[in-house]
């Protein structure tokens, strides 16, 4: 039996492996090859930085986890507030740590609020409204940037904006197409029939089976959802634009705090860029990916490369790094306060 589930369980230890090998690989040697600086000239740079600058990066961080947890107190009736820094912290700990590490997140966050007493269709809810916000989010800061630039006259060249005005109307359709689906019977009906079909096609028959109740599934969890998003939608847009104004302030901080001195336009799109490359799933939260593609597009907008390489690493070090330690404690609190008390209800 136990060497059973250790054949079962190695090909993910092995992916998560590789995948972590990689985010290091793209760290330690795309940096230093996009910038022209050592590692040890970053270092430097980055050693600068006063603890009352640190302080203040910490405080714009903490404060970006509790707007964010105004999405999660919105997306789940009855949360509260310590719960929701609870489920955001922990969930970003194991997500951070493995590829696909959202599900293992989910998961995490699943014996949270069964713990808790909320029933798994208000978790589903729940996951879904949060996910569908984040990756709005994300997709809608690359068209403001996009915009951003074209309007200060940031992108040159006809290559350049034709590429930027692909990307934007991509963009967009990839929105309205969610929204719709959201708002939508007859889509939400086509979108989940195209997923079956898939799953049909390129799933094992064993577990293509799974998805043949997918469609009336889907429906019913889009109608629990629109109703949650009908009420509390205010509460959900102003928590999620709030987190994000204060990442991108600190990320205009911690640029700055290194002489990394940019223009609006330009961190602007490197927060952009940074966002949505932490949906990219072949890494743990975009980890190599995120900050070799930021460091590059600020660099293409004027920064230079020593200051701007340490900024991002700093940032990163806030939004990512940090994250592992705090949720794995913040985790560790958590089960040992239940197993103190001798109840679920901690």
């Amino acid at each position: 039996m136990v060497i059973a589930t250790q054949r079962i369980r190695s090909p993910g230890v092995v992916r998560g492996l590789a995948a972590s090998a990689l985010a290091v690989a793209l760290l330690w040697w795309g940096i230093p090859k996009i910038t022209g600086a050592t590692w040890s000239a970053i270092s430097d740079t980055m050693r600068v930085v006063t603890w009352p600058e640190i302080a203040v990066l910490a405080g714009l961080w903490i404060a970006g986890l509790v707007a964010h947890s105004f999405v999660l107190t919105g997306a789940l009736p009855g949360l509260t507030w310590r719960r929701a820094l609870t489920l955001n912290l922990t969930g970003s700990a194991v997500s951070n740590v493995a590829p696909l590490g959202g599900a293992l997140g989910v998961a995490t966050n699943l014996v949270m609020v069964r713990a808790w007493s909320f029933k798994d269709s208000a978790f589903a809810v729940f996951t879904l409204v949060t996910n569908v916000w984040d990756v709005l989010a994300k997709l809608v800061l690359p068209i403001v940037a996009v915009t951003v630039l074209f309007l200060v006259g940031g992108v040159a060249g006809h290559a350049l904006n034709v590429a930027a005005v692909v990307a934007v109307v991509f963009l967009l359709l990839v929105v309205v197409v969610g929204v719709v689906g959201l708002a939508s019977d007859t889509v939400s009906r086509v979108l989940a029939r195209g997923v079956a079909r898939m799953a049909h096609r390129v799933l094992p028959t064993r577990l293509a089976s799974r998805a043949d109740g997918l469609e009336d599934a889907v429906v019913s969890a889009r109608d629990h959802t629109r109703s949650i998003v009908r009420a509390r939608w205010p509460q959900l847009t102003a928590g999620m634009a709030s987190y994000v104004v204060l990442q991108a302030v600190l990320m205009w901080l911690s640029l700055h705090v290194v002489g990394a001195d940019l223009g609006f336009s330009a961190v602007l799109a490197g927060f952009a860029v940074e966002r949505f490359l932490t949906l990219a799933m072949l890494t743990p939260g975009g980890a190599g990916i995120a900050e070799a593609a930021t460091v590059a597009t600020l660099v293409a907008l004027g920064g230079d490369p020593l200051t701007v390489a340490a900024g991002v690493l700093i940032y990163r070090g806030f939004t990512f790094l940090l994250e592992i330690p705090v949720g794995g404690l913040w985790l560790g609190g958590w089960l040992l306060s239940r197993a103190r008390r001798g109840t679920v209800n901690a």
